[in-house]
């Protein structure tokens, strides 16, 4: 996964004159700690006695939050409760299914609170600029033909190209809403306007606008009474499971009390690689992808893993990833 910056900006084409082009997909993670002390005053937790919450010293104090689970019973608080503390992300070509791009940023260790807020609105404001990155790729093609007069608004509208597809796995139900609702905490704008100004069924916040927000989660389970989890789908494919010594679940207290964030960092990383690698299955289930396709993107993305350079982690990714990398050389339609 390369930085922003150092990929320069493709160019992305179109099939057929008149047909929008396919928008740059973002396929990416985050991963949260809880914000003590907004949960604190959320919930109002009954302190036991003697025990009082200051938020200047116990913004980093774990046992608040397992005191009002344990009171409140809840397991898994609102979105605006989790901090934002690392998003990692991969622009894929939206024509060719490779990766063009990457990003990865995690929070810094903090002194306090304040210090903590500051940096995760930064995070925020940087990953909303790279989500417009390549959200001019496709200007050339649609400048020919804006111009026609006979065309109305709406098909103006219609064929103007999308600056994003959003690409993750319960990015809908999570990520999503995550970064929304921390960014208005913030006061931090949205810089796609499609995203923050268009309703309906055919917007971004929409289930059924796949073009907009592909949440592999929802493709994959559907109506599907059992949910399948991200590890197990990749694990099903022959890809590896997650990076091992981290789950989703021991992220708060591996930051607050340990300071692990290039482990954090690690993890969501490696995470969006294999979100990369089920996307790519899925676009074969789908048909987007022929079976030369899939080999070239598969071949694409294992040499992406092992180039010079990548972190150790990617490496071991590929290696325990050759049950994926081999069936996806087989030619059977």
């Amino acid at each position: 996964m390369v930085t922003t910056g150092e990929s320069p900006s493709p160019v992305f084409g179109s099939q057929r004159l008149g047909e929008r082009p396919a928008a740059p997909v973002l396929v990416f993670d985050i991963e949260t700690v809880p914000d003590i002390p907004l949960m604190v005053a959320g919930f109002e937790p009954q302190l036991p006695d003697g025990k009082t919450f200051r938020p200047e010293f116990d913004w980093a104090d774990l046992s608040f939050v397992d005191l009002i689970r344990q009171q409140k019973q809840i397991n898994f608080p609102a979105p605006m409760y989790h901090l934002v503390m690392c998003i990692c992300a991969v622009f894929v070509h939206p024509e060719t299914h490779t990766i063009i791009d990457g990003f990865k940023k995690t929070l810094p260790l903090c002194r306090s609170y304040d210090e903590l807020l500051q940096v995760e609105a930064q995070l925020l404001r940087d990953f909303w600029s790279f989500c417009t990155k390549h959200a001019d790729a496709a200007r050339v093609w649609y400048d020919h033909i804006q111009s026609d007069f006979r065309m109305t608004d709406y098909q103006r509208k219609k064929l103007k190209p999308l600056p994003v597809t959003f690409c993750g796995y319960n990015i809908a139900g999570f990520d999503l809403p995550v970064i929304e609702q921390r960014s208005m905490k913030h006061f931090i704008p949205c810089p796609i306007p499609e995203y923050a100004r268009e309703f309906g069924y055919d917007s971004y916040r929409s289930r059924y606008a796949l073009d907009k927000c592909f949440d592999l989660a929802q493709f994959v389970n559907g109506n599907a009474s059992q949910k399948i989890g991200l590890d197990i789908l990749a694990r099903s494919m022959g890809l590896a499971g997650k990076l091992e010594g981290m789950d989703g679940s021991r992220v708060g207290e591996s930051y607050y009390n340990v300071g692990a964030s290039q482990l954090i960092e690690d993890y969501c990383a490696v995470d969006v690689l294999i979100t990369y690698g089920v996307y790519l299955g899925v676009q074969r289930f789908r048909g987007i992808l022929d079976p030369e396709q899939f080999a070239d993107c598969a071949r694409q993305f294992e040499k992406f893993l092992r180039s010079e350079g990548r972190p150790t982690p990617y490496r071991i990714l590929a290696e325990q990833s050759q049950e994926y990398f081999k069936k996806s050389q087989l030619r059977h339609s």
